[in-house]
């Protein structure tokens, strides 16, 4: 977690592709394509397995090579659970979404109107700078003015309990006494800075506004709505039989246990449930879930809630010190980069001790990615597998070759 604000610049300068239409490129062809280069980055980065699901205009494909050592025997493939880390962040912004068409919350909110403790513990005062607040809209785009990862009296980073498993004493009552003594080192909304704390602590403050658990309020606006039974914050026996097991550097790696950073990055999810998730995004939502209407696309509220998290909240433009943001933008916990003719696109990475993970979608363009791998994080090879594909979606001239 701890390289997002280089990977951040990094993403959004590849992202600066050129766009044209993708119609002319036949699916079967595209299958291929897909397949040559999952093989391609799987070969240099070691030991484990690469999934990678794509959706376009309505049409689906699931590819998996490699060994994704599920303990029931079976492939890489839709079906084969990975921790899909800071993916995890898109899902909280949906909630937020959510809430706020509700009326529950405003993204104008300040902390405190909402979060008065997290657990037991009580947070006796937000942190604010010269009276200025930190407003929820400012916690979903990572320019609240926190940290990427707390510093407490159990929990920090430079003095790891086991560095294979690195937040597991992190506590919610600990993050809760550490929210409440922390000084800001500069006014809310001014500068981006990517931070796990941060959306930890919006989740907790949408559980409070919403009076339910986190884990209660993504069932409802997410998983069940959309009939993504995999995507998870507590695997079942049976879905940890076809749970990837997570390496780096070389071996294997245990899961990342984060109990006060689930909002941040604690889920678990499949190709297949990702793609329902893009899919929802691109406007088709499932007919056989509570968001889909038949031959109709996502229901009003359920179409209203997405493109609330869909849309620009902050502009690195804009910003007085846009960080590693540059001229990319922020959704409800969505990055948003610009394409060509000026039409967004939306992409979140991440990354555990054993995992990698990458989503991308163009509503305009309607195509969606997600990668997802066990193998070695600090290799990038979803995020690099993502962005060899849109390169492909997006009809630069070296796609002539697939017709």
């Amino acid at each position: 977690m701890r390289r997002a604000l280089v990977l951040v610049a990094w993403c959004l300068a590849l992202w600066s592709v050129p766009l044209g239409p993708t119609g002319a490129i036949g699916f079967d062809p595209l299958r291929d394509a897909v397949t040559r280069v999952v093989e391609d980055r799987l070969s240099s980065a070691g030991p484990g397995a690469l999934v990678v699901g794509m959706v376009r205009d309505g049409h689906r494909l699931v590819v998996g090579r490699g060994d994704a050592g599920r303990t029931d025997g079976g492939p890489p493939d839709g079906r084969t659970l990975f921790q899909i880390a800071s993916l995890t962040k898109p899902f909280t912004g949906t909630i937020m979404a959510e809430l706020v068409r509700e009326g529950r919350v405003d993204p104008a909110d300040p902390l405190d109107r909402h979060l008065h403790r997290v657990g037991s513990v009580p947070v006796a005062q937000a942190p604010a700078f010269d009276g200025r607040p930190i407003r929820l809209r400012d916690l979903a785009t990572h320019t609240a003015g926190l940290p990427n990862v707390p510093e407490t009296s159990r929990f920090s980073w430079n003095r790891l309990e086991d560095p294979r498993n690195p937040y597991k004493p992190l506590s919610r009552g600990e993050l809760a006494s550490w929210l409440a003594g922390y000084r800001l080192p500069v006014p809310p909304g001014v500068r981006f800075s990517y931070s796990n704390a941060g959306m930890a602590v919006l989740g907790e403050a949408l559980s409070a506004a919403a009076g339910q658990p986190y884990e209660t309020l993504l069932k409802r606006v997410v998983t069940d709505r959309f009939g993504m039974a995999d995507t998870t914050l507590r695997p079942t026996a049976e879905q940890r039989a076809r749970k990837a097991v997570g390496h780096a550097h070389g071996g294997s790696v245990p899961d990342w246990e984060a109990p006060a950073m689930q909002p941040a990055f604690g889920l678990y999810s499949t190709a297949d449930d990702l793609l329902r998730w893009l899919e929802a995004n691109l406007g088709d939502c499932p007919t056989n879930a509570a968001g889909g209407v038949a031959g109709a696309g996502c229901a009003p509220g359920v179409a209203a809630t997405l493109a609330l998290a869909q849309s620009v909240q902050v502009d690195g433009r804009t910003l007085a010190d846009p960080g590693s943001l540059g001229g990319g933008a922020m959704a409800l916990g969505w990055f948003v980069a610009w394409a060509d003719d000026g039409t967004p696109i939306h992409w979140h990475s991440g990354s555990t001790g054993g995992f990698n993970a990458y989503i991308a979608f163009s509503k305009a363009h309607r195509w969606g990615v997600i990668a997802l791998t066990n193998s070695d994080p600090e290799r990038v090879t979803a995020d690099r597998v993502v962005i060899d594909l849109v390169r492909h979606l997006e009809a630069r001239p070296e796609v002539a070759s697939l017709q």
